[in-house]
C-alpha cells in the first residue's frame, strides 16, 4: 500500500481545517456557483465583509479558494475544476438536477439549460 508524504498530509489536514466552520462551507457552497468579490459573498451570506475575507484568507491559504484583483476589488472563485468537483459532490452529494459548466465554472439547475456557451466546449 502506498503511504501518504509528509506533504500530502499536511494538504489533507490545512484542507480539513479549513472546512470545520461551517461559514467557510457555506463560502464554498457560493463560490461553486460563480466567482464573486467579498461584498457579494458577505451579502449572500448576511455577513459583515470584514468576518468573510478573514474565512476567505484561510480557505485562500488552504488551497481551496483563488483570488485575483480587478481594479480595487478582490475577486474569488473555486481553486480549481477538482476542488469544485469534490465540493460539489459533497455539497450536493444526491442532487444529480446540477451541472457545472466547466468554461465558467458555473452551476446550472439542470444539464447546461442556462450555459451562456451552448454547445458548452466542456
Amino acid at each position: 500500500m502506498k503511504r501518504l508524504t509528509d506533504e500530502q498530509v499536511g494538504l489533507v489536514t490545512r484542507r480539513a481545517r479549513a472546512l470545520s466552520d461551517g461559514t467557510r462551507v457555506r463560502i464554498i457552497d457560493v463560490l461553486a456557483r460563480a466567482e464573486q468579490p467579498v461584498g457579494q459573498i458577505a451579502a449572500a451570506l448576511d455577513s459583515h465583509p470584514s468576518t468573510i475575507s478573514k474565512h476567505l484568507q484561510v480557505l485562500f491559504h488552504a488551497g481551496l479558494v483563488e483570488r485575483r484583483r480587478s481594479a480595487s476589488t478582490v475577486i474569488y472563485s473555486m481553486a480549481d475544476a477538482e476542488v469544485l468537483d469534490w465540493s460539489l459532490s459533497h455539497l450536493y452529494p444526491a442532487d444529480t438536477s446540477r451541472e457545472v459548466c466547466r468554461y465558467t465554472r458555473t452551476v446550472f439547475p439542470s444539464p447546461f439549460s442556462l450555459c451562456p456557451f451552448p454547445p458548452c466546449p466542456f
